[in-house]
């Protein structure tokens, strides 16, 4: 088992940095995150009889929800495993359960995926869940991304998409205030932009609901796992988000608010 350090720019870097203080809370706040690391692992499942040999890349593995399946479900593949924050890839390699034959399988290297290097008909599978949303230059990424696929092999992604958190905007538009949430992709622009060689493809949304005590709440959430990284150059003052959180508590209360995530479940297999 290899652990293996790497560089990153200034926006990856606080992306990072993030991530790496939320890494202890991250199990408890993040449901939504670990219910679609689920329901991405059963879509890899349809793919066991025809994924050809080689090693699988995982993309952000966080704290291990898909990377401990993983060893299950693919024993005889190498692993791969990065993410761009070194507290989640040493949380994630301290708390897997490896048996001595797969240590000699698996590899973790602090990098990111966005600018990963490798070279083509490299890995039989690429693995990613609530990650990409994060590149910058997405559609060129997971372009190189495929292209370092074998015949055969599959991109698996999931990520949540432009139309998450419509409650979030709708408290924004009645306020007349702006919507400072990330940038998140658009699946169907997002796959028409791909230069895809021949390839099978799979295309699953689902709607995610989790409730909050308030407002708040929610935001403290997103903080505390590190997802509240702001790479907006847009942002509320601290007196408008009070009211947006006030505004937004007054308008529920008193039952609890619901946020939904549309999230998008996209594979992508070579013929």
């Amino acid at each position: 088992m290899v652990l293996i350090k790497l560089t990153k720019s200034y926006q990856k870097e606080k992306i990072a940095k993030n991530f790496s203080k939320g890494v202890e809370n991250y199990l408890y706040h993040s449901q939504v995150q670990k219910k679609c690391a689920d329901k991405l692992l059963q879509i890899a499942q349809n793919y066991s009889n025809s994924l050809p040999e080689g090693p699988i890349l995982e993309i952000g593995c966080g704290t291990g929800f898909i990377t401990q399946e993983l060893l299950k479900k693919f024993p005889t593949h190498s692993k791969d495993i990065i993410d761009i924050s070194d507290e989640m890839l040493k949380y994630c390699a301290k708390n897997l359960q490896i048996s001595e034959q797969q240590k000699n399988l698996i590899q973790f290297r602090q990098t990111d995926g966005e600018t990963l290097k490798a070279e083509p008909n490299t890995y039989a599978a690429i693995i990613s869940s609530f990650t990409i949303q994060w590149f910058q230059d997405l559609i060129n990424s997971l372009n190189r991304l495929i292209n370092t696929l074998q015949p055969q092999g599959v991109l698996l992604v999931a990520f949540p998409n432009d139309k998450s958190f419509p409650e979030w905007k709708k408290m924004c538009d009645q306020l007349k205030l702006p919507f400072t949430r990330n940038q998140l992709p658009n699946t169907i622009e997002l796959v028409q932009k791909l230069s895809i060689p021949l390839h099978k493809i799979y295309i699953y949304e689902e709607k995610v609901s989790i409730n909050y005590n308030n407002a708040a709440d929610f935001f403290k959430s997103l903080k505390i796992i590190g997802a509240g990284c702001n790479v907006k150059q847009e942002k509320l003052s601290i007196s408008q988000m009070k009211e947006l959180i006030n505004y937004w508590n007054n308008q529920y209360y008193p039952k609890n608010i619901e946020i939904t995530y549309d999230v998008t479940f996209l594979g992508i297999q070579l013929i």
